[in-house]
Parts: C-alpha cells; sequence; structure tokens
C-alpha cells in the first residue's frame, strides 16, 4: 500500500523531537508499505530551519526508506508569524500533494494534528484520489485549551474548531487517538467506537539494545561526574508543569544528605529562562539545564542516568489520559520514574511496577532518596519498566496493529 502522512512538526532521528511518524513508517515499511510523510523542515522546538533547499522550496529525502517530502515554512518565533508558517505548510503541502499525484496515488491517507488545517489538506487530497481517511487527533483541539482554562467554550474560536473536529470525524474512516480514554471522548460525539483506533507513542527498542555513545552527551556528564543523576528530558513548558522541580531541588540542597544528588534538565521550551531565574534567585547548586539533544542521542543520554522525572498537572484535560514520548524513552532505558501528580490520574502505568507516585514534593525527595540508598531496588525497578514497555509500548507492536487496520480498510 502506499500511505501518505500529513504531519506539519513530523522529525526525523537525527532532528530534535518526537519522531511518532518516522518509528511508525518504518515499521509500516517493513510489512511492504511505502510511506510518505509531508512535513515542515522548521524545527518547532528550536526555532531553527533543518533543510538546506538552494532556492527551492521543497525537498525530498530517504531516511531509513522512509520518504520525507520538506516543505520550506518561513520562521517564526511569536503568535502572528507562527499563524504564518501554519498556513504556508497548508497551501504548499496541498499543491505539492497535487503534483504528486500526478506519479503516484495514495491508498491511505493520515492527517496529524495538531494543528487541523494539515487534516484538513490530507481529507481534501484523500477524497481527489479516493484513498482512505485516517484522521490522527494527537491533541484535543479545542478541548485542550477549555481545560487549561485558556479559551471559553463560548468563544468563537472555540465553537468553530468543535465543529471542524466533528467533521473531521464525520468524515474519516479511521480516528486514532494516542489517549485510552480519549476512545471515551470521541464516541460522546456520537461516533462508533470500532471505528477509533487506540495507538499511543511507542519506543523503538533497538536503539536501547545498540546504544551509540555522544561526544555531546558526554560533554554534558563530564560537569557531573560522582553524581547521582535524576533526569528529566522533554519541553519546558505550562503543560509540563515543571514550576516543582525547583523546589525539589531546593528540598534536596537544604539537607547534606542529599548532596550527591542533581537534578539535569534537558530540553527547551517557553518557561525554560524562567526556571533557570528562578534555580539562580535560590542560589541552586544541585541543578543543571542543557539544550535538548537529538532522538538519536536520547538512549546514551538516558543510559547515564539514575532516575526520570515527570510532572503532570492535576488538570481535568488528563482525564483522557496521556502519552508522553518522553515516558516510554524513560521506560526502555530502565529508569525508574519519579512522578509528581494524581495518583488517579496515572491509571494503568501504576502496574508497571516502575512509578513512584506523589502530589508532594517533600515525599518524591524521600523517594528519590530511598532509590540513591538501595540501588538494588533501583535495577529492580528498571527491569520491571522495561518488560512492560517491551509488552505494550513497542513501536514494532503498535506498527503492526495500524498495519492490520490499513489491511483490512485496503481490502473492503
Amino acid at each position: 500500500m502506499n500511505i501518505w502522512i500529513f504531519n506539519h512538526y513530523a522529525t526525523a532521528p537525527n532532528h530534535v523531537g518526537g519522531t511518532r511518524h518516522y518509528d511508525l513508517a518504518r515499521q509500516l515499511i517493513k510489512q511492504g508499505h511505502e510511506v510518505t510523510i509531508f512535513a515542515s523542515s522548521f524545527n518547532h522546538l528550536l526555532r531553527k530551519e533543518m533543510i538546506s533547499y538552494n532556492g527551492e522550496n521543497f525537498k525530498e529525502e530517504y531516511i531509513d526508506g522512509v520518504r520525507y517530502i520538506w516543505i520550506k515554512t518561513p520562521k517564526y518565533g511569536g503568535a502572528i508569524l507562527r499563524v504564518k508558517n501554519i498556513i504556508s505548510y497548508t497551501i504548499k503541502s496541498y499543491f505539492k500533494a497535487v503534483r504528486e499525484i500526478e506519479s503516484s496515488k495514495p491508498d491511505i491517507i493520515i492527517g496529524s494534528s495538531v494543528h487541523p488545517l494539515a487534516t484538513i489538506v490530507a481529507y481534501i487530497i484523500s477524497r481527489r484520489t479516493q484513498s482512505k481517511f485516517y484522521f490522527e487527533e494527537r491533541d484535543l483541539w479545542p478541548q485542550t485549551f477549555v481545560d487549561f482554562g485558556k479559551l471559553s467554550v463560548n468563544n468563537p474560536i472555540v465553537r468553530l474548531l468543535y465543529k471542524l473536529e466533528s467533521f473531521l470525524y464525520q468524515k474519516a474512516d479511521r480516528i486514532i487517538v494516542l489517549f485510552d480514554r480519549v476512545v471515551n471522548y470521541v464516541e460522546s460525539k456520537n461516533i462508533e467506537k470500532d471505528k477509533i483506533i487506540y495507538l499511543p507513542n511507542g519506543v523503538d527498542l533497538e536503539r536501547y539494545k545498540n546504544i551509540k555513545t555522544s561526544n555531546h552527551i558526554d560533554e554534558i556528564y563530564s560537569q557531573l561526574k560522582g553524581k547521582f543523576i535524576l533526569i528529566y528530558a522533554g519541553s519546558h513548558g505550562i503543560a509540563n508543569h515543571l514550576e516543582p522541580i525547583i523546589e525539589i531541588a531546593s528540598l534536596l540542597q537544604s539537607n547534606e544528605k542529599y548532596k550527591d544528588i542533581h537534578i539535569l534538565m534537558v530540553g527547551n521550551g517557553p518557561l525554560k529562562k524562567d526556571l533557570i531565574k528562578k534555580s539562580k534567585l535560590l542560589n541552586l547548586r544541585n541543578i543543571t539545564f542543557v539544550d535538548p539533544v537529538t532522538k538519536e542521542e536520547i538512549p546514551y543520554l538516558l543510559s547515564r542516568a539514575d532516575l526520570s522525572f515527570i510532572s503532570i498537572k492535576d488538570s481535568p484535560l488528563y482525564k483522557w489520559g496521556f502519552s508522553m514520548n518522553k515516558l516510554y524513552d524513560y521506560m526502555a532505558a530502565g529508569l525508574p520514574i519519579m512522578m509528581l501528580a494524581n495518583n488517579d490520574i496515572v491509571g494503568d502505568l501504576k502496574n508497571s511496577g516502575g512509578l513512584l507516585i506523589s502530589e508532594n514534593p517533600s515525599q518524591l525527595v524521600e523517594n528519590i532518596y530511598s532509590l540513591y540508598m538501595n540501588r538494588e531496588k533501583k535495577l529492580e525497578m528498571g527491569k520491571a519498566l522495561k518488560k512492560y514497555v517491551e509488552e505494550n509500548y513497542s513501536w514494532e507492536i503498535l506498527g503492526r496493529k495500524l498495519g492490520n487496520y490499513i489491511n483490512e480498510d485496503v481490502r473492503e
């Protein structure tokens, strides 16, 4: 089958960011399918252009058999320019796809949010080519904004987005969701359950079985010799709820028995500068902030840490579940997860055997110290996490699941 994926923010493994569609595409290619990803080459996390165009607007590249059509879009740093970037991707991806149809027609087209215009392009092209249309809703727009209190349900933009979401639900042959309880959300919109595919994020286990070293990562850790490392690797934004990490660092620094425990924050985002400023005001010497690393470097980065950290804000949004890329990377690396969260939010992950969960930063500090003192327990939890992720969240398993739906739909 010929499969096209429209994802504005899709990345390659040598870029910074999640590689969901690259990893899925590799598994689909192993099953005999052809996969093309239409993506902007301007990296959303780095705010940096990743491709050299030499005056062109498009560039074709094959990475491990996955065909990328990179689309040149304007740089941005604020809201207005970001809208311009989104519109540019929408227009250019549409006309590029129309030209591609002349030589090759897709059997399946996947339109992936975050923003909905990429899914609209995918839908229009699917109708033009009489292909099956899959709508992948990676975030609930506009429900995310409503649940975080950013926008009112009566806002005209919110109403428009709800109507657009409903339209895509109705027109899609399949709806892909990343969070387990989002299935209930979609069903509440009068959509049959059989139409919905629960396909969370996952991890490429081969990266963790054959870890490649990196001089860049060695350089980061050269400043932390002899330290017991609690690592966070991911975005530094509002949804990541990272303010408590400053309190945790302060509590660790205030007691001599915690002196060998160090926090390593890897990533970027709108709140990173504020977090660094707060740590400096408190004169925290046990927390280090570094720039994001490529997906290829993540396994080695995590292999040199001791524990991992995730913070989940107690918000109505998470009643639908969550599927963070970093979570499965932590598991594959065998890093016990220190989770600052409401226990009720965590769901089935509590059964993984590798999480210590608390809403109280002081309790989380004690949890960290308990594993610092008990290395055997730490290793035991790490082994449990590896087993759990292998059985539930490997891209091989998830790719096979999606491939089965694709084969079924095209046969029909």
